[in-house]
């Protein structure tokens, strides 16, 4: 049986290696996988395969700053 994962803020930010604020912007970036469930307590969750799926599909363009 697959043991279900879900992701929050804290480890899409730890994930990619970025800020909180950077993080945010990629996670409501066309694109990045759609939450699970936008409405828990503690705000939306990911599942964890498909937020690593475009975390490599995306790797080189995760940690570039949009103002620089």
């Amino acid at each position: 049986m697959r043991r279900l994962r879900l992701w929050g803020a804290w480890e899409i930010q730890d994930a990619l290696g970025v800020g909180r604020s950077r993080a945010r912007e990629l996670m409501y970036k066309k694109g990045f996988p759609d939450p699970v469930d936008d409405e828990m307590r503690r705000g939306p969750v990911w599942f964890e395969d498909e937020v690593r799926e475009w975390i490599r599909a995306n790797r080189e363009t995760v940690a570039e700053d949009p103002e620089s």
